[in-house]
């Protein structure tokens, strides 16, 4: 992604907690990046607006920009689609799913095997394309762009997608306002206190703004689901600690990643009217299995 044409004007507060101090860290593709002296949220100091993100995801985005060539991977996408939409059926075997940036709609398309789908994706290409190729019911904008009801989905999901958000906290605040009351939420994204980005934050490979503009731990992202009313149930790992060849094979990503250990979290929670903060039993996924109502 290409450096800013001009110092970005800053963030009035944190994105989490609304904190106005900030820490900062360090300057990365001429973005600075701080972390929020309150809550620890790491995240990038600068306000993007909706032209930005505009500019930000167009085609380019997915034709070499970021992807090599987004829509060419379209059957792994398809099958890795499949495989993340089978574990989500098997906790909530049927109902209605709004994927949050479902892109091109690979994984909108495979749910669609077990639940009635909708999408909403920002890149007007991205969006597009999910109309052509699978005809399902996608809206073009952001989440409060989309005409949807009160408590018209049993499922949510947000695939690598909030690290993306310029207002994480009134995004999921519609996402809880469209959650049925006991209803899946289920995301993933880095882990800013994992073994990688721990080791060097500033050439982490997610610490990528403007595309990524927040960077979270475990408490970080639980104190915003829990403010937009989400409990968290389950903390799965990806197991990625290293790129060493001994520690970067599938068993040892397996074990690591059921500890709780990895570069990326999936996060699973449940739509509250009084959430809590999660066990410490949710970290590691034999202990407790995922309850919904």
């Amino acid at each position: 992604m290409s450096a800013p044409a001009r110092d970005p004007e800053p963030r009035v507060g944190c994105p989490v907690c609304g904190e106005p101090r900030r820490d900062r860290l360090f300057g990365k593709d001429g973005w600075p990046v701080a972390r929020c002296p309150a809550c620890g949220l790491v995240y990038v100091d600068a306000s993007v607006d909706r032209a930005a993100l505009d500019r930000i995801y167009g085609r380019d985005y997915y034709e070499g920009e970021v992807f090599d060539d987004y829509l060419g991977e379209r059957d792994a996408r398809l099958a890795s689609g499949r495989a993340r939409a089978a574990r989500l059926a098997a906790l909530v075997p049927h109902g209605r799913l709004l994927d949050l940036g479902c892109a091109a709609g690979y994984f909108l398309h495979a749910a669609s095997a077990h639940y009635e789908v909708t999408g909403v994706e920002v890149s007007a290409f991205a969006s597009q394309h999910a109309r052509d190729e699978f005809g399902h019911r996608v809206f073009t904008g952001e989440i409060f762009d989309a005409p949807l009801v009160d408590g018209e989905f049993d499922v949510v999901t947000l695939w690598d997608v909030v690290e993306h958000l310029a207002d994480p906290r009134a995004v999921l605040r519609e996402v809880a306002r469209v959650t049925r009351t006991g209803g899946l939420l289920a995301l993933t994204t880095g882990d800013v206190e994992g073994p990688l980005a721990s080791r060097d934050l500033e050439r982490w490979d997610l610490m990528c703004p403007p595309a990524h503009l927040l960077f979270f731990a475990p408490r970080t992202i639980e104190r915003l689901l829990n403010d937009a009313g989400f409990e968290i149930v389950r903390i799965l790992a990806d197991g990625r600690v290293s790129t060493r060849p001994r520690l970067a094979g599938p068993h040892v990503q397996r074990v690591l990643g059921t500890l709780g250990v990895g570069n990326v979290m999936t996060i699973l929670a449940v739509r509250s009217a009084q959430p809590r903060r999660r066990p410490l039993a949710a970290r590691i996924p034999g202990l407790q299995r995922v309850r919904l109502a």
